[in-house]
């Protein structure tokens, strides 16, 4: 077993082939060997940490994942009903489980948080993302004219 713990202290337990699916903790178990200490991770939270080893736990013995990240950017529809129930979160836990997933090195849960934001960014005006991400908006008026001609180029 593998024992993680979160920045806020909270210890979790975990088999080998779940915690590998994070490199991070791989490279970690790898270089120091067998360990009862639990690895630090002050990067996660326990509360994000659960949703990370949920997610882990449940795709542990997908080839898929380990082999091949699918290339679910281009076909969502390879996108199973446990991962878009999983992803159904508020936007705030969505940004700090995929930060925590960079984090820890979990490419195929990278993956879908960011194609998850890409889905609901994707209907979105410019200002409704910025006001739903609070992303400032401080381009100049001649900035703002020079991207609006450099788009108008581009069609």
């Amino acid at each position: 077993m593998i024992r993680l713990k979160s920045s806020d202290g909270r210890l979790f337990a975990v088999d080998e082939k779940t915690g590998f699916m994070s490199t991070l903790i791989k490279d970690i178990v790898t270089d120091l060997g067998a360990t009862t200490e639990p690895i630090p991770l002050p990067n996660v939270s326990g509360d994000i940490l659960v949703e990370i080893v949920r997610y882990c736990r449940y795709h542990k013995d997908d080839a898929r994942l380990s082999n091949s990240v699918p290339d679910i950017l281009q076909d969502d529809s390879l996108i199973e009903a446990w991962d878009r129930k999983f992803m159904n979160m508020d936007d705030s836990k969505m940004l700090k489980v995929i930060s925590a997933a960079d984090y820890l090195n979990i490419e195929p849960l990278v993956d879908l948080g960011c194609l998850a934001i890409a889905k609901i960014i994707r209907v979105l005006s410019v200002e409704e993302i910025r006001k739903r991400y609070n992303v400032v908006d401080d381009f100049t008026p001649e900035q703002r004219e020079q991207i609006q001609k450099e788009l108008e180029r581009m069609k």
